[in-house]
């Protein structure tokens, strides 16, 4: 059986968070080993870390932070209680954090100025950042240049990657990771499988974000862990390798990025 790994999925969401349980075991049951269930806001990343605990055996661990679209609702500054998550051993990334356009249920110079703080706060913990980023990229590589310190201290994940393939080599010049997800297997994008193909091997993970963004198989459905596998399955289709083969270099990625160790041990 595949290990595989969602490098970024909700089950703490109002959508999936009853059903829990059951999402968890359709995921064992597929081979997924790792997951990353992501914070959006104070409660929401509690509840992550609760999470990871609750289904450590099930390889389940955390990023906490607040999403581009709750912004507004920490202008000046990350609560006590959230910075305090990091230091919990199932937290292995702060976010997801980033800049979101295509909405813009924040103000621009707000979400910038968050975006900077959890910068500032993966530096001090030394835990990767995760970076939700639509329609803003060019605003996100300059604020990550604008910072009062050198990025490339900072070990970068941006989630679901949407800049195609005009910013991978800023992507390379950040040493970044990227995480393809469910709109990487939809019929028409084909640019996406084409950047896809492009992505270095050693800088690429998979994910559900679920419940959102389902694979082709199933959308129109909520979506879960359990569906990385068509992610899985695609990207090995676009990139030439086996879905074996690009499971264990998506698998080793992760655990090098999140330090989470090896879902074989």
């Amino acid at each position: 059986m595949h290990n595989f790994v969602d490098s970024h999925c909700h089950i703490n969401s109002d959508q999936l968070r009853a059903a829990a349980r059951e999402v968890m075991q359709r995921a064992t049951d597929v081979g997924v080993r790792r997951i990353l269930v992501v914070g959006s806001d104070l409660s929401d990343s509690v509840e992550a870390v609760t999470m990871a605990h609750a289904f450590e055996g099930s390889g389940v661990f955390a990023a906490v932070g607040v999403h581009p679209h709750d912004s507004k609702t920490v202008p000046d500054g990350l609560p006590d209680s959230l910075l305090r998550l990091a230091d919990d051993p199932r937290v292995v990334a702060i976010g997801e954090t980033g800049l979101d356009y295509f909405y813009d249920h924040s103000p621009r110079d707000v979400q910038r100025k968050v975006f900077c703080m959890h910068a500032s706060w993966a530096r001090r913990t030394g835990k990767p950042l995760v970076l939700h980023v639509r329609d803003a990229m060019e605003d996100a590589l300059a604020t990550l240049a604008g910072l009062p310190f050198d990025a490339g201290e900072l070990r970068l994940l941006f989630h679901c990657y949407a800049g195609g393939q005009e910013h991978l080599d800023a992507m390379r010049s950040l040493d970044a990771y990227m995480s393809l997800g469910g709109p990487v297997t939809w019929p028409k994008n084909d640019d996406l499988r084409r950047t896809a193909a492009l992505i270095p091997e050693d800088r690429l993970l998979c994910e559900t974000d679920a419940p959102w963004l389902t694979p082709g198989p199933h959308r129109g459905k909520l979506n879960e862990p359990a569906f990385v596998r068509y992610v899985y399955e695609t990207l090995a289709d676009v990139r030439g390798v086996s879905t074996d083969a690009l499971a264990r270099a998506v698998s080793a990625n992760a655990a090098r990025l999140f330090g989470w160790g090896s879902p074989d041990v």
